[in-house]
């Protein structure tokens, strides 16, 4: 059975605190471009007259 030794570096230990930091930031960001959507104002309502032309008559 082959079998790796698995070593922490300080190098390999920095790699991963950048890349957790890096995806807490980013998860971050995420959730407060997705509050601040949340959080604006609704979109305007469509006046009838642009909603749905009205049907034409068969002629």
């Amino acid at each position: 059975m082959m079998e790796y030794r698995f070593n922490f570096t300080p190098r390999l230990v920095a790699l991963g605190l950048f890349t957790g930091v890096a995806l807490l930031v980013l998860l971050f960001s995420l959730g407060f471009q997705l509050g601040v959507r949340m959080a604006g104002e609704p979109p305007a309502p469509v006046p009838l007259e642009r909603a749905a032309p009205a049907p034409k008559a068969a002629s």
